[in-house]
């Protein structure tokens, strides 16, 4: 069943995306180069620098993925990867690298997922892994600083985890517990299943834990980058690193 859903996904991404070809961007995610990105899902609607319609990136995981291949070794290594909540855009071609052995993980059982595992609760030894990539997850786990400890405690020493969060560089993290309604979160933080909205001591939490720390600014990538493949200013980027 999963072969049959992922053939059907992929032929379904490769008809949209002959209506977009074009030179004007360039997905670095699936290699596509478009006239146009569109609102994302099964859409024809163009959207500015919007999801790309070839692999249905949006430009977070566009950001993402230049960022892991300039600064990580995931595409030279041979490294045991373990991917929290994937989206299908980083997925797709994860998977499909011979030098990574990969794991999806999520917390509910979606198509194309290894393993249904809680951060709070994860099954795995010690420096079971190379590397770690968690993207837009921490805010949704209610207590962090344990998903956190997860992260490291997984980590091989010389190993790194690629997080991301939404957040707000001009204040510290904003967080309560006493907020437990999900319409309660979406006023205090965002949205319904977001616990909290990072600040600036981000860095900080992380490193408490025992990762050296590379922080990777959207607002830092050049207009070039930006114009060329599509990006926008607000995917933040911490490198996390478990020192030997």
């Amino acid at each position: 069943m999963k072969a049959i859903r992922w053939r059907l996904i992929e032929t379904l991404l490769a008809i949209r995306a002959l209506l977009f070809v074009g030179s004007r961007y360039v997905c670095p995610c699936c290699g596509w180069k478009l006239r146009a990105f569109t609102h994302g899902g099964a859409s024809l609607r163009t959207r500015h620098r919007g999801y790309c319609p070839r692999c249905n990136a949006k430009a977070r995981h566009r950001r993402d993925w230049l960022l892991l291949q300039q600064k990580t070794n995931l595409f030279r290594d041979d490294l045991r990867l373990l991917h929290v909540s994937p989206k299908y855009s980083l997925l797709r071609q994860l998977k499909r690298m011979e030098n990574v052995r990969y794991t999806a993980a999520d917390l509910y059982p979606r198509p194309h997922m290894d393993i249904q595992m809680n951060l709070a609760a994860v099954p795995y030894r010690s420096e079971t892994f190379d590397a770690l990539i968690c993207i837009h997850v921490l805010e949704h786990v209610k207590d962090d600083r344990h998903a956190i400890q997860e992260l490291y405690r997984m980590l091989k020493p010389g190993g790194w985890a690629f997080v991301s969060v939404p957040i707000r560089f001009d204040q510290p993290t904003y967080e309560d517990p006493t907020i437990t309604t999900p319409e309660g979160r979406r006023q205090a933080f965002g949205e319904r299943s977001h616990h909290r909205i990072y600040g600036h001591d981000l860095a900080e939490r992380l490193a408490g834990f025992g990762f050296e720390i590379q922080v990777f600014v959207g607002k830092d990538i050049d207009p070039q980058t930006m114009d060329r493949y599509g990006l926008l200013d607000d995917e933040n980027v911490f490198l996390c690193k478990k020192v030997e």
